[in-house]
């Protein structure tokens, strides 16, 4: 039996009614979409990246977010960092960045690959709940990969930090989201993600529930305490759609 089974199976049933969603590597594949939309928009400079190219972006890129997490930079700020810094990397006059985020941008934004059996969950859970996404990222990413995805219908609201000027995990985020909905009541709200510093940390801030959706079966760290904790999507539905 799986750990993230014994964890649903011991834990006491609860009745919600807010199911707050990440996008990222939650219900969308963004690593696999970063990836293509970075190679393509290289190519586009006419620039052909190693590995090791990559490695770097994504270092740069989550050490940005980090810091927009953080409060130390906003979103406008976090796109011309991370590709001042990719650029320098790559030998390239560092004025190229903006222009190299902005082709990134519209590239990434197509990238609308959902996760086998996403929609399904989320169209089943739509029947009993009130779905909404709560998004660190860009609004025009986001909105055009939920657009290209075909799921908006399934949410009541969309929480983009980006539009909200405040990240996730503050708890200010969390507060905008209670008051869409006109329910102060945070034991109606469930969190699902798979960033324990932004949705499962968001979550505690906030004094919401949260599941910690980790696939790759990662070990949890002794100073974060998920109230659940899934490798799938199967367990989800165990849990908030019992019998």
């Amino acid at each position: 039996m799986k750990k993230g089974w014994l964890k649903i199976l011991i834990a006491s049933p609860k009745k919600y009614e807010y199911l707050l969603f990440d996008i990222d590597n939650t219900i969308m594949d963004f690593t696999a979409g970063e990836k293509t939309a970075l190679f393509l928009t290289m190519e586009e400079f006419g620039i052909s990246l190693a590995q090791t190219d990559y490695q770097k972006y994504l270092a740069v890129n989550k050490a940005a977010w980090s810091r927009f997490e953080a409060g130390e930079l906003d979103s406008i700020d976090v796109q011309r960092v991370r590709f001042e810094d990719f650029a320098a990397h790559l030998g390239r006059d560092v004025a190229q960045a903006t222009d190299m985020n902005a082709r990134y941008v519209e590239n990434l934004g197509e990238q609308a690959i959902l996760f086998d059996g996403a929609a399904e969950l989320l169209e089943r859970l739509s029947r009993r709940y009130q779905l909404a996404i709560a998004t660190n990222g860009l609004s025009l990413v986001q909105r055009a990969r939920l657009a290209k995805a075909g799921i908006l219908p399934l949410f009541r609201g969309v929480f983009i930090s980006q539009e909200m000027r405040v990240p996730k995990p503050d708890k200010a985020y969390f507060e905008l989201i209670f008051a869409f909905f006109g329910d102060e009541a945070r034991e109606k709200y469930l969190m699902i993600g798979d960033s324990l510093s932004a949705d499962i940390q968001g979550g505690i801030n906030a004094g919401i529930d949260t599941c910690w959706y980790r696939p790759a079966g990662e070990a949890l760290p002794a100073d974060i305490a998920p109230t659940y904790t899934i490798d799938g999507y199967a367990e989800l539905l165990a849990l908030l759609l019992p019998g």
